[in-house]
């Protein structure tokens, strides 16, 4: 059974460059090989067809070698732009195509950093559209800008009348935050804000958003700049006309490519994250401040709608256990208590959550076992305004003695008491996407735990559980 999350067969889901046309996501995708499947390693562009995120058509290899980029359409032209990496030099590509199958390379329209603006160094991912002020395009491109410090990580920009010919401007946006480029630019306009879009592996690992009234800046970092967790990269967004969505990948964590994989550990869990995994797409929502949050899309929510039996017992605590609520008042310790049935190993967890104030922490449990002692734990901390996914180790005294932090991946989340929170969860065997109340996302792998139960807790307060909802496709 193919995976839910989109890979394609025998290899890995790279970076995502959507184009949208006549009611279809035209999603081309840098097709990841690895050796455990084939010698090498490929990144050749390949295309893909979905209109529902849930079936996908595939279409096979664009015979383009090269990196992340964009697509336009100028009359009736396709104009792909990407980049290459000869020599360990990074150049930006064009080519053009009349019906997104068959590519024509344009090999004089290749160019690079010009060492004056721009170091000889970074220069990829570019990202072209029509500047109507301006009345010229735009490339935005990932670069370093020349500098006193490393800290040269900048979206980039040039200007151009005919796709062809490019000058080189002043980067668009170089906050100097980051030392690596600003990966996989994305630009998009949404009432009355401008939204730049990046990717970043340097200091906080994410995509982050920055939001503008006007292309000229100043571009406002938001009180929270991320899309989802540190296990998901290199998003890109486009509209089909009405909603607009996100287009990333949850990292695996098949190789050790730096031998940094612990060496004794039985499992996966706490290996190092991948280049490249399973496509993830996220629905952007704008709020009344501007500012941008993200949930599941209603086609992939809809799809999980067989009913699978859901009846809990208590195990700590003293549990109130109806048809529709699941009640605990602990006050002074840890509660829990557990479904007597397995998780599917594809599903969608759905659950209405409210708990009183000076509650410490409440969540669900995946793959539970009886003792609730071993489990991937979906936290959410009242104190600390932020939801929290830790792994089973974490739970036992080596976790406690290896480790040197506190949480595996959290996501910050204003959470007040006496109010209801929508909680969804998708698992699709080792994936786990995590979805609170149209506001956050969080991303999360669960290897080293392949069966066990559902659980739910509340530690230190009290809580309720309503409308708890187990489904499959």
């Amino acid at each position: 059974m193919k995976e839910f999350f989109y890979r394609p067969d025998n290899a890995w889901m790279g970076d995502v460059i959507p184009y949208y046309e006549d009611g279809e996501f035209k999603l081309f995708y840098l097709h990841g090989w690895r050796d455990n499947y084939r010698e090498g390693f490929d990144q050749g562009w390949h295309l893909l067809g979905t209109k529902d995120f849930v079936n996908y058509r595939e279409e096979g290899a664009c015979k383009i070698e090269g990196g992340t980029g964009h697509i336009l359409k100028v009359e009736d032209i396709y104009h792909m732009f990407y980049c290459i990496f000869p020599d360990g030099k990074q150049f930006a590509c064009h080519a053009i195509s009349k019906d997104l199958r068959t590519w024509e390379p344009i090999p004089e329209d290749t160019f690079g950093p010009d060492g004056e603006i721009y170091e000889l160094a970074d220069w990829r991912d570019p990202f072209v559209f029509w500047n109507e002020e301006e009345g010229q395009y735009w490339m935005l491109i990932a670069a370093l800008a020349k500098g006193p410090t490393n800290r040269k990580g900048c979206t980039g920009l040039l200007s151009s009348k005919d796709l062809k010919h490019w000058e080189y401007r002043e980067p668009l946006y170089a906050p100097k935050l980051h030392v690596g480029a600003h990966e996989c630019p994305d630009l998009f306009r949404m009432g009355d804000w401008w939204y730049l879009i990046y990717s970043s592996y340097t200091g906080r690992f994410g995509t982050f958003y920055r939001m503008s009234r006007s292309l000229n800046g100043p571009w406002i970092t938001p009180q929270e700049e991320a899309f989802d967790g540190r296990a998901y990269y290199a998003a890109k967004s486009v509209s089909d006309g009405q909603k607009r969505y996100l287009f990333g990948w949850n990292p695996t964590k098949d190789d050790d490519l730096f031998g940094w994989n612990p060496p004794k550990a039985p499992g996966k869990d706490y290996d190092t994250w991948d280049w490249g995994g399973n496509m993830v797409v996220h629905e952007i929502i704008q709020r009344p401040d501007g500012t941008l949050s993200v949930k599941v899309p209603e086609t992939v929510n809809s799809a999980f709608a067989e009913q699978v039996p859901a009846k809990f017992e208590g195990i700590i605590g003293d549990w109130s256990i109806t048809d529709d609520v699941l009640l605990c008042e602990s006050p002074y310790a840890f509660a829990g208590c557990i479904s007597q049935e397995e998780l599917p190993d594809l599903c969608k967890i759905s659950a209405t959550v409210r708990f009183s104030e000076t509650t410490q922490g409440l969540g669900i449990m995946l793959r539970a076992d009886k003792g609730l002692d071993i489990a991937y734990y979906i936290t959410l901390e009242p104190e600390r305004s932020r939801i929290t996914f830790r792994g089973p180790i974490m739970q036992t005294e080596e976790g406690g003695k290896t480790f040197p932090y506190d949480v595996e991946l959290e996501r910050p989340l204003k959470l007040m008491p006496d109010q209801e929170y929508e909680l969804k969860v998708f698992i699709d065997r080792t994936i786990c996407e995590i979805y609170v109340g149209g506001e956050v996302a969080l991303s999360a792998r669960m290897y080293d735990i392949q069966h066990g139960k559902l659980a739910v807790f509340v530690s230190q307060g009290t809580v309720e559980f309503s409308r708890l909802k187990i489904e499959t496709v």
